[in-house]
């Protein structure tokens, strides 16, 4: 086999922030970011989402169209690591719109939504949609608690019911508009495929690692689930990766401007989801780290902070301060399941939710649930984040179970492969990640994995140990298995080239078959209902 291009991964020499070390240039993410909104808004026109579209054709071509290409650019030694990247972007949005496309959502019918109910019930995800596009930005003048879903900050729910007014303002029907809402969500998981890359590449992971992580975020099975869910995750996973990519651009450029993206991310994410709010503990070290080490410029950061402070808390916390001072709402309200609900998993002990075993829950390779044929709902958190991270909350007895059980098992290996990343990159040296970014993304890591265990306890259901809820650990995992065997190369004598070789190809291995399997899955999923 011939080599890859010798104009693979060819990189600028590392001097500045600007002038940092990149595969992908800035310039190339915009007309990315215009190319998806591009194609969301002409999938807005031309798909009708009242019916379930069988997209198997489209996505197959598509993917074929890729695969050539990148046979191509082999062949005519143009198969650079920037065009590997910008294929493995483009397989991502294709599955995601494959999904979207057989996902229905519309007045009556909701395929695998959270919280939504009908439309025109006048409570729910779907009862809040419709508020605002009833009464355009005027706010509920009731407690937001008496409706499920109200209590949350209106910025998703008042951009959906926007887009819908747009779209039915130029004629279409009002079922097809609330399809379209996927389109929105669609266009925010694309997003999120951006900034990881930005991410990535201002820790300066580039060439073979980038394509690892990035391939990992591309065909992951929760990214493309959050495309087609119309709640508001999938707005707040794009603010908390942006605030999360934000804080990275300032620690290593301390602007104003750059801290103002900061703030800006951090209060439009909390307007649209309080969760948003876990990602400031990490940042708020970084500043301490900065305050601490920058002696000299005190007076400057600590000014900055102060424009923080005051960008991001009024707009993070206006909805919750109105709610508070008119109906006495507690900041930090989640609307809580009963205990006589079926879903109600409290009586089990904590010993038996987080480390019994004994009544093999691996049996079922999808989430246990009773109204999906389950004898029990999963109880033991870390067993539903395995099986939610691939599935969801749902059943897919049309994939091949054979399928599904080796992609669950294929998970697995891949968690344990970025714990011991994780692991071997903080106690060994790497020229992309220094002390302090690895005490800031291992602490965002660890902070939500703790927080959703907590979050278990405090509200003990099924559906509470869902992985929607800490989808940014998917991103900071990925990072650390694409930068594992360059890491082991760094910190391994030449000798040992068996050691290099074996982790090397291991890690490609693993990823590949996962991403293999998670796009089968995903393609098969809407070829029969």
């Amino acid at each position: 086999m011939s080599k890859i291009s010798t104009n693979l991964g060819k990189t600028k020499p590392q001097n500045t922030f600007v002038k940092r070390e990149t595969d992908f240039e800035p310039g190339l993410v915009k007309k990315c970011l215009a190319a998806f909104a591009i194609l969301c808004v002409l999938c807005t026109m031309i798909f009708d989402k009242t019916q379930a579209y069988n997209g198997t054709p489209l996505v197959i071509t598509a993917m074929l169209v890729l695969i050539g290409t990148a046979v191509y650019l082999k062949i005519n030694d143009k198969l650079t690591w920037q065009n590997v990247i910008l294929l493995i972007l483009a397989a991502g949005f294709v599955l995601r719109l494959n999904y979207c496309l057989y996902t229905v959502v519309s007045a009556t019918i909701r395929h695998r939504q959270h919280d939504i109910f009908d439309f025109g019930s006048g409570t729910g995800h779907s009862g809040y949609i419709e508020f605002f596009y009833e009464n355009g930005f005027k706010l509920p003048d009731f407690n937001p608690t008496s409706k499920a879903q109200f209590y949350h900050p209106p910025l998703h729910h008042f951009l959906a019911a926007l887009w819908m007014r747009i779209l039915t303002t130029f004629g279409a029907s009002y079922d097809r508009a609330i399809g379209s809402i996927q389109f929105l969500t669609l266009f925010y998981s694309c997003c999120v495929m951006l900034i990881s890359e930005r991410i990535l590449d201002l820790l300066n992971i580039i060439k073979k690692p980038k394509a690892i992580a990035l391939a990992i975020i591309a065909f992951h099975p929760s990214s493309i689930l959050i495309a087609g869910s119309i709640n508001n995750d999938g707005l707040a996973f794009l603010f908390m990766m942006l605030a999360f990519y934000a804080a990275i651009r300032w620690y290593k450029d301390p602007t104003t401007k750059n801290i103002l993206l900061i703030a800006l991310s951090i209060g439009a994410g909390m307007s649209t989801k309080l969760s948003v709010v876990l990602v400031a503990p990490p940042i708020a070290l970084l500043f301490l780290i900065k305050l601490i080490k920058e002696k000299k410029k005190m007076a400057e950061n600590i000014r900055q902070y102060c424009i923080f402070g005051c960008v991001c808390l009024p707009l993070g916390l206006w909805y919750s301060i109105r709610n508070f001072i008119k109906f006495e709402v507690p900041f930090n309200y989640v609307m809580k399941l009963s205990e006589t609900s079926d879903q109600y998993v409290g009586f089990h002990t904590a010993y038996e939710r987080l480390f019994d075993m004994s009544y093999h829950p691996f049996e079922n390779t999808f989430l246990n649930r009773v109204h999906t044929g389950a004898e029990y709902f999963e109880y033991n958190p870390f067993v539903s984040l395995i099986k939610t991270s691939l599935f969801g909350e749902y059943k897919y007895e049309n994939v091949p179970g054979g399928v599904c059980r080796l992609l669950l098992i294929v998970n697995i290996l891949l968690i344990a492969l970025s714990i011991v990343a994780m692991v071997y990159c903080c106690i060994t040296k790497s020229k992309c990640l220094d002390r302090d970014m690895k005490i800031y993304i291992v602490s965002y890591h660890l902070l939500l994995f703790i927080n959703f265990i907590v979050f278990s306890f405090q509200y003990p259901h099924n559906c509470s140990m869902d992985f929607r809820y800490i989808l940014p650990t998917m991103i900071t995992g990925a990072l650390f298995v694409g930068l594992f065997p360059q890491q082991i190369k760094e910190n391994t004598k030449k000798k040992d080239t068996a050691v290099v070789n074996a982790v090397n190809y291991g890690t490609i291995a693993l990823v590949s078959v996962f991403c293999l399997l998670s796009a089968i899955v995903y393609v098969y999923l809407g070829t029969k209902k």
